[in-house]
């Protein structure tokens, strides 16, 4: 360790103890260290202000040919005149474009930013993903042919026989909770369909799950299509909690289920030779989660409306709400607290390793 490290680090160990010497009592090494700690943040940032904003966005632009940054230039300096009483009511001219310009910018920002994050968060998914299984696009050898009906060179159905296709088995006792779709199960009854008139084609997929559906679960089920050879896939029927999608869901045996859903492609296709892809996943509703979220939004919103008295059960509603808010300040002190902590533990942790650490190479 050189004499320069040496110095370098019992100068920041000063600094350090300095400033944590103030929990003993105000004092004057605590004011020597403040003073440097304010000094070298207030000139960092002239000279920063200086080099970002001066001469790189104002002066070398203005020498390169835009003239126009005069104006801003001008506003800047007005800014100065608070130093002299007579002219003081010049700067309020820079003030004002400033504080408009900023309060446009900012609440747009705090806009997209906050609000409207913090309004989608609310509006949470009422279920989280317990397991997924898909049959991918190319694993199955049954894809789908779209024609209009008319004779033409359209391609052949594209069969992927090169595919791997291995039925997956029943899943085992340890996969118990997990759908599992049998690869190349995804297929359709017509090996094509007319995107013209009322023509459809009957897709249907397979999975297995040994699990028996607990309180508050179901499935979600997808087929998608994709042009051969493309990358982009479209969705053409999905399952959700509230609806079916128009999929009908048969139990085949113990532990398997059939999909199928009854495509028409309309001329919402083009004419081609088409892929298809299942995917199967098992949800539980978040009763609880969605419950606090409901009660917690609603009780705080009716905290702050102030149109009628807060008596019975308006006023119970409020106190609900003030609970929200008073754990929500509690989340947010703790976690500040947290960051102090780490930060507490960071200059410690160069005490101990790194300055004590340094007396063996000076005694």
């Amino acid at each position: 360790m050189s004499g320069v490290e040496i110095f370098q680090i019992w100068l920041m160990a000063f600094v350090t103890l300095a400033l944590f010497s103030f929990m003993y009592k105000d004092n004057p090494i605590y004011k020597v260290a403040e003073h440097i700690f304010a000094g070298l943040t207030a000139g960092y940032q002239v000279g920063l202000v200086w080099d970002t904003v001066v001469l790189q966005q104002l002066w070398n632009p203005m020498l390169g040919g835009k003239w126009w940054l005069f104006v801003p230039g001008i506003l800047g300096l007005l800014m100065f005149a608070r130093f002299w009483q007579k002219w003081s009511w010049v700067s309020r001219v820079s003030l004002a474009f400033v504080m408009g310009v900023t309060s446009g910018i900012f609440i747009t920002s705090q806009l997209h930013g906050l609000v409207l994050p913090q309004m989608q968060d609310t509006m949470v998914g009422i279920s989280e993903k317990v397991g997924e299984s898909e049959d991918p696009f190319g694993s199955n050898i049954n894809g789908l042919l779209i024609t209009d009906g008319e004779a033409s060179d359209d391609v052949a159905l594209a069969y992927d026989d090169t595919a791997s296709v291995a039925v997956i088995a029943e899943p085992s006792v340890a996969e118990t909770g997990y759908p599992q779709v049998l690869a190349g199960s995804t297929s359709s009854t017509g090996e094509s369909v007319n995107r013209n008139g009322d023509a459809s084609v009957l897709l249907q997929a397979e999975f297995a799950d040994t699990a028996v559906l607990g309180f508050g679960e179901f499935y979600t089920i997808e087929f998608e299509i994709r042009e051969s050879g493309e990358a982009q896939a479209r969705s053409i029927a999905q399952s959700t909690v509230w609806s079916s999608g128009g999929i009908s869901l048969t139990e085949t045996g113990s532990g398997t289920f059939l999909a199928e859903y009854n495509y028409d492609p309309g001329d919402a296709q083009e004419v081609g030779s088409y892929d298809l892809q299942f995917t199967v996943e098992r949800r539980s509703i978040m009763f609880l989660l969605t419950a606090i979220v409901i009660i917690g939004v609603i009780a705080t919103l009716i905290y702050f409306y102030f149109s009628k008295p807060h008596t019975g059960a308006l006023g119970v509603t409020a106190k609900v709400g003030i609970w929200f808010i008073m754990i929500s300040f509690g989340a947010h002190f703790g976690y500040t607290v947290m960051g102090r902590v780490s930060l507490l533990i960071g200059r410690v942790q160069f005490l101990v390793e790194e300055w004590i650490a340094s007396f063996s190479h000076i005694f």
